[in-house]
């Protein structure tokens, strides 16, 4: 069915095991962690690398393949490359980079290079964002250079790319645009949801709950600062839209602990009724790998946005957004939303 091109905006620690994750699983055939081995009829082995752009000089000029494993970067290992031949361009940086002093990010002082003509040149069929989620403009200017070169979008960040003005315009190019804000395969988010809705399903009523993370990638220090309001309110929305009632709830980061690494713990209590009115609690704590928590949904995505391109698709392509994302432009349960991604991949 021919390649799937793909560009990435943001070579950090979940660009290093997409990278490492498509290879491992090109060259050693195996199957364990993904979710669908063919998606519309794209396996793994169609996914390529072709170009990538970042804003950190100990990663730009880089080759891919170096770059994913440049400080600060934390994701060991998993798979032995080849250089790959994508050299690391110098991406744009306008937004104010409110925690520099913790290591994260150390600006390049070079010019940045014309990213719409690179995704031009380099052919590119998919422009993944994974910036920071703090980087609000930046990710504005991804979303108009990807346009710009007929690029289908996918927005990993909690900026409103889908929700905003966007989807009109990528709407009327004829453009696949998907997002916002990735919901990881076990991430707090998504673990939350699936309890909750377990729970309403059984006929518990749920008076109280929270989710709160604590983490050491660089995901963490984004929620810390500027993106902590609008990552909470992503974060809850998803969450409390999993019963059809309100109650007290509050899902969200807490803190940064940078030697739990490229590790996060998610904490979750939850309080109410079921049988009669008997009261119960519960506490779950979840530990993860934050990086790899992407990897299997963006495989989905990418190629379900191939998918998209193939049958001339434009803006907004809701059966992958509720799937994949913390905010679709429609919300449905996991299981209705995988439903509905499965329908439509499969025509």
């Amino acid at each position: 069915m021919g390649s799937i091109r793909v560009a990435i905006a943001g070579v950090g620690n979940c660009c290093s095991s997409l990278v490492q994750g498509v290879y491992h699983y090109q060259n050693s055939g195996e199957r364990l962690g993904l979710i669908n081995g063919e998606v519309g009829g794209y396996g793994v082995d169609e996914i390529e690398f072709v170009a990538a752009f970042d804003i950190d000089r100990r990663k730009v000029g880089l080759d891919l393949l170096e770059a994913i494993f440049a400080e600060p970067n934390k994701v060991p290992l998993v798979a032995e490359l080849s250089p790959l031949g994508v050299t690391v361009k110098m991406g744009t940086a306008l937004d104010k980079l409110e925690y520099d002093a913790n290591g994260v990010v150390d600006v390049a002082e070079i010019v940045e290079v014309n990213v719409s003509d690179v995704l031009k040149e380099e052919r590119a069929d998919i422009l993944l964002n994974l910036i920071s989620g703090s980087a609000l403009e930046s990710s504005g200017f991804y979303a108009e250079a990807a346009l710009e070169a007929g690029c289908a979008l996918v927005n990993a960040t909690p900026s409103p790319l889908v929700n905003g003005e966007w989807s009109g315009r990528y709407g009327e190019a004829g453009v696949p645009l998907v997002g916002d804000d990735l919901l990881d395969q076990i991430g707090a988010t998504v673990v939350h949801i699936g309890l909750l809705e377990f729970l309403h399903e059984r006929g518990v009523r749920v008076d109280e709950s929270y989710q709160l993370d604590v983490g050491g990638g660089a995901e963490s220090v984004n929620t810390l600062w500027k993106t902590r309001g609008l990552k909470r309110d992503i974060k809850t929305s998803a969450v409390s839209d999993a019963v059809p009632y309100e109650f007290p709830l509050v899902s969200g980061s807490t803190d940064y602990v940078d030697f739990l690494g490229n590790s996060r713990d998610s904490f979750f209590w939850f309080k109410g009724r079921y049988f009669g009115g008997a009261p119960f609690t519960m506490d779950v704590k979840l530990n993860t790998a934050d990086a790899p928590n992407a990897g299997a949904i963006l495989l989905d995505v990418i190629r379900g946005v191939k998918v998209a391109s193939d049958r001339g698709l434009g803006g907004a392509i809701a059966p992958i957004c509720a799937y994949g994302f913390k905010r679709p432009p429609e919300r449905h349960s996991i299981a209705e939303a995988y439903k509905l991604f499965k329908e439509f991949v499969e025509g």
